[in-house]
C-alpha cells in the first residue's frame, strides 16, 4: 500500500505544473477564481461560467489558494488526498472482495482505466466523484455507517452527477438491506431500513437545499435555454436516441474495456451464481441512473458520465477473477491481461475526424508542452493572440488555464475573419471539411507532434 501511495505522489508531482484543462478549466478554474476573488463568499456564479452544479469543488480549491497560494502545484496537491483515499478504499475492498493476496491487482485494474487515469491527472471534481462512490458503497457493504453518510455527502455537494449517483447507491442501499432480513419478517422491518436510510439524509438535505436555493437566486435548475451548454441538454428524436445508444455501447467497450466483458462472459457462465451478486445490483442500478440522460439529450454521453458504474464492472471482474476455479498463475495471468489491456487505452488515438474525449485518457499528457512551445514561438514572432483562431479547450486565458496573470486568449475559430488557425486533433470543433480547407487554402507555419498529439499553425495566403 506504501509503494502505491508512494507511486500516486509521484503522478500527481509530475502533473504539478500541467495547465487546467478540459472541462476543469470551467469546474475547476474559473469557478476557484470567482470565490477567491470574492473572499470565499458563497453566492451564486456568473450566468458564464454556471451549468448548475453545487460549485463546492471550486470554492474548496479557492480555499486552498487562499490558504498555501494561487498556483499550479498547489491544485493539483489538493487532489492528493483523494486519489489516496480512493487508493486505500480500493485495498480495504479488495481484501474483502478477494483476499489479501488478490487486494493488490484491484488498485492498478481501476486506477489505470482511462478515464480514472485521466480525471486524476487533472484538478477534477470527478476524482472527489470516484472516491465518494467508493466510500459510500464500501460504507453500505461493510457496515460502515459515517462512510456512507460522508461518501453520500461529498456526491451531494460535487455535481449534479454525484446527486444522481447518490440516488444509486441509495437504491442499493434499500436492497441490501432488504435482503439481510428474512422474508417471513420483512413487512416488521421498518424501524430497520428507516435505520438504514439515516446516513444519506444529509447529503440528500443537502441537495435539496442547493436545488431550492439555486432556483430561488438564478431562476433555474439543471440548465436554462441561454446557458452555454443548452446545446448538450437538447432532447433528441427516436433517431437520436438510437444513434446516442450506439455511442453509450461504445463508450463501455472503448479503451480497452472490452477484454473485461469478454473475460466477464466466459468465466460467468462457469460460475452463474456471480450473476446474483450485490455488485451486480449495484452496476445495473447505476446503469439505470445513469443512462437515461444520455439517452435522451444531444450530447451527455462523456465518458466520465459513466465513472461510477465503470468502476462497478472493475469491482465485478475483480470478484469473479478473485473468486474462481482456476488456479493462482492463470487468475494473475487474466488480471495482467486485463491491466495491460486497460492501460493500453491510454494510448488510444482516433484517426481525424472521430472525437474523443481527451480527459478520458493520459493520451493528453502531450498537449500541454506543445501548446506551450507554441505559444513560445507566437510571442517570439510577435503574434497577436487575437489575430489566432482556435478551438475548444485553447479559448481561455492564461491567468485561467496556468494561474499566471495572462489576460491574452486566442480568437474563436473563423475562416473568414483569422490571420492564423491553430489547430490539433485535441481539438473535437474542427470537422474534417475543415481541415480540408486549411490543408488547400491555407499555408502550415509550424508543425509539432508528440506521442501522437499534434499541433499545427496555419497562415492565410
Amino acid at each position: 500500500m506504501l509503494l502505491t501511495l508512494l507511486a500516486i505522489a509521484g503522478f500527481v508531482w509530475s502533473n504539478q505544473h500541467h495547465p487546467f484543462f478540459w472541462d476543469t478549466v470551467q469546474l475547476g478554474s474559473k469557478h476557484a477564481h470567482f470565490f477567491y476573488e470574492n473572499d470565499l463568499q458563497w453566492s451564486p456564479l456568473p450566468a458564464a461560467i454556471d451549468s448548475g452544479h453545487p460549485p463546492v469543488f471550486g470554492w474548496l480549491l479557492a480555499a486552498c489558494w487562499t490558504l498555501f497560494g494561487k498556483t499550479l502545484p498547489v491544485s493539483h496537491w489538493m487532489m492528493f488526498p483523494f486519489l489516496a483515499g480512493i487508493a486505500m478504499l480500493l485495498w480495504y475492498i479488495g481484501k474483502r472482495l478477494g483476499s489479501l493476496e488478490w487486494a493488490p491487482w484491484l488498485l492498478p485494474l481501476v486506477l489505470l482505466d482511462p478515464v480514472l487515469a485521466g480525471q486524476s491527472a487533472l484538478v477534477s471534481p470527478d476524482v472527489v466523484l470516484a472516491f465518494g462512490f467508493l466510500l459510500s458503497v464500501s460504507g453500505l457493504m461493510y457496515g460502515k455507517r459515517w462512510w456512507v453518510m460522508l461518501g453520500i455527502l461529498g456526491l451531494c455537494s460535487i455535481s449534479m452527477r454525484g446527486m444522481m449517483t447518490a440516488g444509486a447507491v441509495f437504491v442499493f442501499g434499500i436492497c441490501l438491506a432488504w435482503s439481510s432480513v428474512r422474508r417471513d419478517a420483512r413487512f416488521a422491518t421498518i424501524r430497520y431500513f428507516f435505520q438504514s436510510t439515516l446516513p444519506f439524509l444529509p447529503g440528500f438535505l443537502f441537495a435539496a437545499w442547493f436545488l431550492w436555493w439555486h432556483q430561488k437566486n438564478t431562476g433555474w435548475t439543471g440548465f436554462h435555454p441561454d446557458s452555454p451548454w443548452a446545446t448538450a441538454f437538447k432532447p433528441v428524436g427516436l433517431a437520436g436516441m438510437l444513434r446516442n445508444a450506439a455511442i453509450v455501447g461504445w463508450r463501455w467497450t472503448d479503451l480497452g474495456r472490452f477484454a473485461e466483458w469478454f473475460l466477464l462472459f466466459i468465466l460467468l457462465f462457469q460460475k452463474r451464481k456471480f450473476w446474483l451478486s450485490k455488485l451486480f445490483w449495484l452496476w445495473a442500478i447505476l446503469v439505470v441512473f445513469l443512462t437515461p440522460s444520455a439517452l435522451l439529450h444531444q450530447n451527455l454521453s462523456a465518458h466520465r458520465y459513466f465513472l461510477p458504474a465503470f468502476m462497478a464492472l472493475h469491482l465485478i471482474v475483480f470478484q469473479v477473477v478473485a473468486n474462481s476455479d482456476l488456479d493462482n498463475l492463470r487468475r494473475k495471468l487474466l488480471y495482467t491481461a486485463l491491466i495491460v489491456c486497460l492501460a493500453s487505452g491510454n494510448l488510444w488515438i482516433y484517426p481525424r475526424g472521430i472525437s474523443m474525449d481527451w480527459d478520458a485518457t493520459l493520451a493528453h499528457l502531450p498537449y500541454h508542452r506543445l501548446r506551450a512551445e507554441t505559444v513560445d514561438f507566437l510571442e517570439r514572432e510577435k503574434i497577436d493572440f487575437q489575430t489566432v483562431g482556435s478551438a475548444f479547450p485553447n479559448l481561455n486565458t492564461g491567468e485561467n488555464l496556468m494561474l499566471d496573470g495572462d489576460d491574452r486568449q486566442f480568437a474563436e475559430l473563423d475562416f473568414s475573419t483569422n490571420t492564423y488557425i491553430l489547430s490539433s486533433n485535441v481539438f473535437n470543433d474542427i470537422d474534417v471539411e475543415e481541415y480540408k480547407q486549411l490543408e488547400t487554402d491555407w499555408q502550415l507555419v509550424r508543425r509539432q507532434e508528440m506521442a501522437g498529439v499534434w499541433m499545427e499553425l496555419y497562415r492565410r495566403k
